[in-house]
């Protein structure tokens, strides 16, 4: 990797976290450039604007995301057992990187940032949840339900795996690291029975 090949992924991998964390109005350039040991006019060249930054930030979560998806439907036919395996998987990618899950939380509540994609042909993580929402559909128990019942039950299955690793700081100041390390080991565990309780039928 060249020099500024890498400088390029610590801004990315930089600039990630403070969208994690601040959300897309409290990110600035300047606190992520200084992070990363970089002039803002550096930064600037790597990504022309914050705009720019957010979109490549919001486009390398979209690619994790769909490559996760498609990788663990490969692994079966059944779209029940395929399920499974997504969330598991999201489960786990979400435990190890910490900045993903509050990202996928902020582009699909965050107003501002919303703002800053409003225009885009594809609107960010569209990629993910469309094949996502399919694939509940293709179950045996939500065949019939449409679209909608569809996207609602992925949104709310996201947010139960989302959750516990975006609040993970939090929790561990208010409750210490080690229970909380212990929640998020069982994590796909619990995403896996989560969605056999909503997929499978009764």
């Amino acid at each position: 990797m060249s020099s500024a090949q890498q400088t390029q992924s610590d801004l990315l991998r930089a600039a990630g976290r403070h969208f994690a964390e601040r959300g897309y109005q409290g990110t600035s350039l300047a606190l992520v450039s200084a992070e990363v040991g970089v002039s803002k006019q550096a930064l600037l060249h790597h990504f022309k604007s914050k705009e720019l930054l957010y979109r490549a930030i919001l486009e390398q979560l979209n690619q994790e995301l769909v490559q996760l998806l498609f990788a663990a439907m490969e692994e079966t036919e059944e779209a029940e057992l395929q399920l499974e395996r997504v969330f598991m998987a999201l489960a786990q990618f979400f435990g190890e990187h910490r900045s993903a899950p509050a990202l996928l939380i902020g582009v699909l509540t965050d107003g501002p940032g919303l703002a800053v994609v409003a225009d885009d042909l594809r609107p960010p993580v569209q990629d993910f949840l469309e094949p996502l929402a399919a694939l509940i559909q293709a179950t045996d128990r939500w065949q019939g339900a449409g679209f909608a019942a569809a996207l609602s039950l992925a949104i709310e299955l996201l947010g139960a795996v989302c959750l516990l690793p975006a609040a993970r700081s939090n929790l561990s100041f208010r409750f210490g690291q080690n229970p909380v390390d212990q929640g998020a080991g069982l994590a796909p565990a619990h995403a896996r029975d989560l969605v056999r309780s909503l997929i499978r039928a009764g």
